[in-house]
């Protein structure tokens, strides 16, 4: 195991070498803990470490923040710490069992051994350890078999109770299968049908699923984890009304050229909240006041539930791009909304004319402005100032539609939009 710490990110190497440093000094146990040694072991990047120790973490962890003089942040609830060094940081945990008052309450910790720790992490692949002490440096601790599982391709819990303890599990269970391409083992597989057939997911404070649910959406390919919440029906047990069928699959198939045709066309625009748009995918068919409600159950932000409700109010105006249209008209129906909505409708969409608008929209009409401001029809007699509002829209339009490049086109626009605005009047 020696030669998979050298072949950690070189930048992690002196971390490593002053928490051993630290560890033998204050004559406590410190290990490499979880998912940072599965990846390691699957020669995967790693960005962050998580450590365990056999003593107080939060203390360890002070100090350790202390000597190389980084933020440090400190969780006393569950004796933990963290310590941020630039783009990476470090999360110390005290070793610690858990106990659990009813199924998917969160656990009651205790301090422990370093075993017991172990033990009440989800799977044998995420329940190994490394020890970082100078007399046994670089030594894998594997009480589980998660090695013997990690070559075998396995996921497998580490006892009969852990789907019903946290049935968040199951969806974590299903990122970790899919990720690796693993497979999740026999009993473990019947142990999650069982949880699930319970409906365990009602056990669960809703916010946590939504952690786990964007989590799996924010993995590559994530239809692939959506067709197997499909396999397991679990997608209707977190909210009833949630029905897959092959068109949605269609469309959810759709969205990854979509994302990536952006990606590659439009780099100066904002970067898109991927994992929103297969979230779209999957709620698109449900009635306006369904998905407000299942955006409120569990929790999503106001931003994360504008975008998806404007799909609702949009779904109709954007079949109005199936045929020749102005270009104002292209600018009026796709500007109001985000640009996760506009690549949904670019994967929904079939049909040549509509993607073809959406194309122009973003490639020439997005960044559209008036040259010609407030103060300009001020100094230039423009009264009364309650027309400036119509003035702005109907020049913003026509210089869309006709091209319009310099300032003096604009006012020239303006007046005869001022004239007919005031012969209206």
């Amino acid at each position: 195991m020696v030669s998979k710490l050298k072949n950690i990110n070189p930048y992690f190497k002196p971390i490593l070498e002053s928490l051993s440093g630290l560890a033998d000094r204050l004559s406590v146990r410190v290990y490499l803990v979880g998912g940072v040694v599965r990846d390691l072991m699957l020669g995967e990047k790693i960005f962050d470490l998580d450590i365990v120790i056999e003593a107080d973490a939060i203390e360890f962890a002070h100090k350790f923040a202390e000597i190389h003089k980084k933020q440090f942040k400190k969780h006393h609830t569950f004796g933990t710490a963290t310590v941020f060094f630039d783009n990476h940081h470090i999360d110390f945990v005290t070793a610690r069992s858990e106990t659990y008052s009813f199924s998917g309450a969160l656990p009651k910790v205790k301090p422990a051994s370093l075993k017991e720790d172990l033990l009440r992490r989800d799977f044998t692949i995420n329940a190994m350890a490394i020890s970082l002490n100078k007399s046994d440096y670089g030594k894998l601790i594997d009480f589980y078999s998660g090695e013997n599982d990690l070559k075998k391709g396995l996921i497998r819990v580490l006892h009969g109770d852990s789907f019903m303890d946290d049935p968040t599990r199951i969806l974590r269970a299903i990122r970790f299968e899919q990720r690796f391409s693993f497979k999740l083992e026999r009993h473990t597989l019947k142990l999650a049908k069982e949880a699930i057939s319970k409906n365990a997911f009602n056990l669960v404070n809703p916010h946590r699923l939504r952690e786990e649910l964007v989590l799996m959406l924010e993995e590559p390919l994530p239809r692939r984890y959506i067709k197997r919440l499909y396999e397991l029906r679990i997608l209707p047990l977190i909210d009833r009304n949630i029905r897959l069928n092959k068109k949605d699959f269609h469309i959810l198939v759709k969205i990854e050229p979509a994302i990536e045709f952006y990606k590659a066309r439009f780099k100066r625009h904002r970067q898109l909240e991927d994992w929103l748009i297969y979230l779209m995918g999957i709620l698109y068919r449900l009635k306006s006041q369904d998905a407000s409600k299942f955006l409120d159950t569990f929790g999503f932000r106001k931003g994360e539930k504008i975008r998806i409700l404007s799909l609702y109010d949009n779904m109709d105006k954007i079949k109005q791009l199936n045929r020749k249209v102005l270009s104002h008209v292209i600018y009026k129906t796709l500007n109001p909304l985000s640009f996760e909505n506009i690549i949904f409708f670019y994967a929904y969409c079939q049909k040549k004319a509509i993607k073809r608008h959406i194309e122009i929209f973003l490639d020439k009409l997005i960044n559209v402005r008036l040259r010609l401001k407030g103060e300009d029809l001020r100094k230039l007699g423009f009264k009364p100032t309650t027309l400036y509002g119509k003035i702005f829209e109907k020049l913003l339009y026509t210089k869309i539609d006709k091209g319009f490049k310099t300032l003096e086109e604009e006012i020239r626009e303006a007046h005869i939009i001022f004239e007919n605005c005031q012969s209206k009047h």
